[in-house]
Order: structure tokens, then C-alpha cells, then sequence
């Protein structure tokens, strides 16, 4: 079931957007303007955009229904919803030149890259609105590409944001207890041979993929625990919804580019959070330097909320604290959710404390209205 079909089962509004880059990528922005208990003639509603995390979409923030998906949960709450996908995956993958089928120049782009994606969604969403700021709330790799473009681009993020949620954001992924996250952050050359092979794109959409993972987890469902813990090592897999999680596996499927995957588990050998690293002759002549910049997280000059799951395996605390440190500036929400792990915060039985955060939040750092 599709985002759309899902929310009209349901008796939520959806609209769908194609928004294009500066850099020509043509994105796909999913929007829920109303629920049942917030009808469209409600006017101004507060906009926030959703930007979810590696080999995911935007359907990931409509997996748990109606009452605790927080896409759901927000539009019934009188919020204007608008659901994001990275460029690349299976609903972003257009380009005004470029064929992301024949075009290796296409899937050229890293981390810091997107954060032309968040500007043209930004700019969209306030030109359909009216209102002069945005709410954004993004989860683990969309929490990393968001932080980068937050440091990359202080001054348009902070006259364009009210408020940044940052849900288990991978920053930092230096002690991450994932298995796979490990071992392709220590041996970089995994990634660089299958992209040699010709291969762009992880964790693509595939029909047949989709169905024996599906009937796996509804026949054996130690399988999907199992492959979970490869990829998330979350240390409390009773706070998973078992529905959600049958469910999740089989549509995680929706691509994210190799190049993007390399940046983002650079930090695991490094220890550092830079650009990406091209080797030195490359570096010289993109950077100017041997070695890739730092990533100037200090720039950073937006309220931050920083969510943590207490069982999280793939971004443990001292990575965490890691993040504190350097965000401390803008930091006015910090905590740590008992028995919520990883991928909970969109998967999790319980996350009613979780939803009702993000709400207090955007009462607390409302978006200037159309009428301020």
C-alpha cells in the first residue's frame, strides 16, 4: 500500500509534488494536509517537513496507522505534513538532464550534497504555505544530512526553521555496534568495488526482493530480527511493533546511493565528521587541502531538539555525547527515551511520549504565520 492510498484508507488528506533542485534533481515531496480530526477547511495549519533515514521513504513515517504514525499523528493535530525523499531513492530518482539509469554523473553526490534537497523543499513548502518558516524533523541518516546542510547553510536554515528535531541523528558513527555499518565503515573498499561494478544504489526497489522478505518475516519471524541486527543492533527488540516491523522490512527497499552510504560511515574510521574523502589528489582540487574539511558544525544557528533512543545499537552514547557537545550552542531539548531503540521511533509499540514531544515543541517554537 502506497503513502497515498494509505492516507485516503484512512481519510487523511494527500497531495504529491515533483520539486526541482538547484543542482537539477527532481525530488518527489508527499504531502498530508488533513486527518479526520483536523478537516481541510482549517486554515494556516503549520507546516513541518519529515526527512527519514537510510534505505527508507516517505512511507516510513506512516507504518504504525492513523493514531501513533507521527506523519498521522501530526495532521490530526493540525499540522500541515509534508513528507520528504532523498534524491536517489525509488520516488527521487529524476533529473532535468541527467538519466539516473546510464548516467554515473548522477549519483555523483554525497551527504553535504543534499542539502540542495532541504533548501528546494524548504522553499517550496513556503511558497505553497504562505508562512515564512518551517518546522523540519528528520530521522538518523536524514538527521545527518540535515545537521550537514544546518552547518553548511546557517544563515538561509536559520530565517527559513523554526524549530529542528533531530531523531537519533548519524552525525557521529565512530562506536556504532551495527555489524554490517561496521564492517563497510572499516573496509571502505567494499562499497567502492560494487560501485566499480556499476552498481549506484543499495537496497533498490525490487518486487521479488520485497516478497520473500515479506513472507520471511510473516512465516519466520526471527528471520526479520535477525537482518535487523545486522543493520541496527538495537538492543530491545520487544519495542519494536512486530505488525510494523513485517511490514517495514519488505518496503525498506527503496534505495540509497552508494556514495551517500560511504560518507556516511566515513566517521566510523575516521572518528571525524568531514567531507567526503576523495583521496589527495581529488581533495586538492575540490578542497584545496590533502585531507577533506571539517564539517563546521559550530556554524549551526537554529534550535535543535535532540531525540535518543535508550537501547539504540547503532548510534550508542558516547556518539551521542559527541553530538552534544558540538551542538550545545543551539541545543534546547535533549532526551533519551526509556526502552526506545533505533528504529523505534517510527517501529516502536509505544511512542505516544515520542509524538506528543514533537507537538509541545512546535507550540514552543511556533513557525511565523502568514498573519505574523
Amino acid at each position: 500500500m502506497t503513502v497515498r492510498e494509505r492516507a485516503e484508507a484512512l481519510g487523511f488528506g494527500y497531495e504529491e509534488y515533483q520539486v526541482t533542485t538547484q543542482d537539477g534533481y527532481i525530488l518527489t515531496l508527499m504531502r498530508i494536509p488533513n486527518g479526520p480530526e483536523s478537516p481541510s477547511d482549517i486554515i494556516n495549519k503549520e507546516p513541518i517537513l519529515m526527512s527519514h533515514g537510510a534505505f527508507a521513504a516517505a512511507e516510513i513515517f506512516t507504518n504504525l496507522g492513523e493514531v501513533d504514525s507521527s506523519s498521522f499523528y501530526l495532521a490530526n493535530q493540525g499540522k500541515d505534513v509534508w513528507l520528504y525523499n532523498i534524491r536517489g531513492n525509488i520516488y527521487s530518482r529524476e533529473h532535468v538532464s541527467l538519466d539516473p539509469a546510464s548516467d554515473d554523473e548522477y549519483w555523483e553526490f554525497y551527504m553535504d550534497t543534499v542539502r540542495y534537497d532541504y533548501m528546494a523543499c524548504v522553499d517550496f513548502i513556503l511558497d505553497i504555505t504562505g508562512y515564512s518558516q518551517t518546522a523540519i524533523l528528520a530521522d538518523s541518516l536524514g538527521g545527518a544530512t540535515l545537521g550537514i546542510a544546518l552547518a553548511l547553510e546557517p544563515e538561509y536554515f536559520s530565517s527559513r526553521t523554526s524549530i529542528v528535531i533531530l531523531m537519533t541523528p548519524a552525525l557521529m558513527m565512530r562506536h556504532t555496534n551495527a555489524p554490517i555499518y561496521t564492517l563497510l565503515g572499516n573496509y571502505p573498499w567494499i562499497l567502492e568495488t560494487v560501485r566499480m561494478l556499476g552498481v549506484n544504489v543499495v537496497g533498490d526497489d525490487n518486487y521479488l526482493a520485497r516478497e520473500i522478505s515479506h513472507q520471511a518475516c510473516l512465516t519466520i519471524h526471527p528471520v526479520c530480527s535477525l537482518l535487523f541486527s545486522l543493520f541496527v543492533a538495537d538492543k530491545n527488540p520487544s519495542a519494536l511493533d512486530d505488525d510494523s516491523m513485517d511490514i517495514f522490512l519488505p518496503r525498506s527497499l527503496n534505495g540509497v546511493a552508494i556514495r551517500v552510504l560511504e560518507h556516511l560511515f566515513q566517521s566510523i574510521r575516521t572518528s571525524q565528521l568531514t567531507y567526503f574523502d576523495l583521496g589527495v589528489e581529488r581533495n586538492l582540487e575540490a578542497y584545496g587541502t590533502e585531507l577533506p574539511p571539517q564539517i563546521p558544525l559550530e556554524n549551526i544557528n537554529t534550535p535543535l531538539a535532540l531525540m535518543w533512543g535508550e537501547f539504540d545499537g547503532t548510534i550508542v552514547e558516547h556518539d551521542a555525547q559527541w553530538m552534544r557537545e558540538r551542538l550545545d550552542a543551539n541545543i534546547i531539548f535533549d532526551h533519551t527515551y526509556e526502552g526506545q531503540t533505533h528504529i523505534t521511533f517510527q517501529m516502536g509499540n509505544d511512542i505516544e511520549e515520542i509524538n506528543e514531544d514533537i507537538i509541545e515543541l512546535m507550540s514552543e517554537y511556533p513557525a511565523s504565520s502568514p498573519n505574523t
